[in-house]
């Protein structure tokens, strides 16, 4: 769930929005009702986001339980708009979590879900979330220090071993939506075979793992630094796109302190091996096969990353003009970015 906005006769009113194969969806609570579509909404939606770290912003995002919001006020600052404020129903008993809106005004807060709006008041709130500009430093296990940054402390020291098991990490599949033509990311992205490839010439050769969604079905194909741009390229129906192809997804690797599996390159015939083993391909499951990313190896030898549908044996790339189609035996050798349980880390999927 993401942090969205929307506003209704010129009042804003916060709800969640979430990515649903490509394609944004939203909830709002608005009297007794929830709105989700552009139907109900007619108009456009905000989704908060934060657009660098702590150093170029002077502030960072975090989240505190509403009873501790006059705590530390010289440092933080109410992430609010008018008078709604958003906050998360962590512990809802059952349907899972919510975010809504709360009206610092009146201290009622609204749930959409279901079709309905439940409105919530007294000291229920008072263990929910609200989200909080932090004036103070960096979030801690900041990672900008990756990226040139430079936090007022140095990265935490791994945690010292304890008795018992450890504790679980998240394993996710981290996507960040963007567009091409924007800045190119500063975030650690998946590279194809982790270096620079051989690749066709007229082709970069430092080339980065993305998914785009073409009439609903999922493409993987590759994007990379063009002048400190994002230039993309996808293969689909025998056609090679790498203009204004809009909104797409490129995979992150999340830093060592967070996430819960390895990524690595295997060759096609381990990954597509069924039953119980190391590695799994990473996919996006559609209703004709399984999408991976995948390094072909096409001209004489040379590298470039597509995509491979694991299920049919059936790799394409896109290059000069055209899409290029690869079935069967010819699949065998190419590489499939898979991934695998962190070592020494007990893991849960979420």
């Amino acid at each position: 769930m993401y942090v969205a906005l929307w506003y209704k006769h010129g009042k804003p009113i916060h709800g969640r929005a979430w990515n649903n194969g490509g394609i944004v969806e939203c909830s709002f609570p608005y009297l007794k009702n929830e709105l989700t579509g552009a139907k109900d909404l007619g108009g456009q939606i905000q989704i908060l986001q934060y657009k660098g770290d702590h150093n170029n912003l002077g502030y960072w995002y975090e989240w505190i339980k509403y009873k501790d919001r006059f705590e530390k006020a010289d440092e933080r600052q109410l992430v609010k708009c008018g008078d709604s404020l958003p906050i998360f129903w962590k512990d809802r008993a059952t349907g899972g979590p919510l975010v809504g809106f709360l009206d610092s005004k009146t201290e009622e807060a609204r749930f959409s879900h279901d079709g309905v709006a439940e409105n919530l008041t007294g000291s229920i709130l008072s263990e929910m979330w609200i989200i909080v500009r932090n004036l103070n430093g960096g979030p801690p296990f900041c990672d900008c220090w990756q990226r040139g940054g430079s936090c007022p402390k140095p990265p935490p020291p791994p945690p010292i071993p304890q008795p018992g098991p450890p504790p679980p990490r998240a394993m996710i599949n981290e996507w960040m939506d963007i567009r091409a033509g924007d800045p190119f990311p500063t975030k650690s992205l998946i590279k194809a075979l982790n270096k620079t490839l051989d690749t066709v010439p007229g082709q970069n050769a430092d080339q980065y793992v993305a998914l785009w969604y073409q009439q609903g079905e999922p493409i993987m194909g590759r994007i990379w630094n063009e002048g400190g741009k994002v230039a993309a390229n996808f293969g689909w129906f025998n056609h090679e796109y790498n203009g204004n192809v809009g909104s797409i997804q490129v995979l992150i690797e999340l830093s060592e302190y967070v996430r819960g599996f390895d990524y690595g390159w295997r060759p096609f015939k381990e990954a597509a091996v069924f039953g119980e083993k190391e590695w799994y391909p990473v996919h996006v499951e559609f209703h004709k096969g399984d999408i991976s990313p995948c390094v072909l190896t096409v001209e004489g030898g040379k590298q470039i990353l597509g995509k491979v549908d694991v299920r049919n044996e059936r790799a394409t790339v896109a290059f000069n003009g055209k899409e290029h189609i690869f079935v069967g035996p010819a699949v065998q050798e190419f590489f499939v970015l898979c991934r695998k349980s962190h070592q020494s880390q007990l893991c849960i999927q979420i």
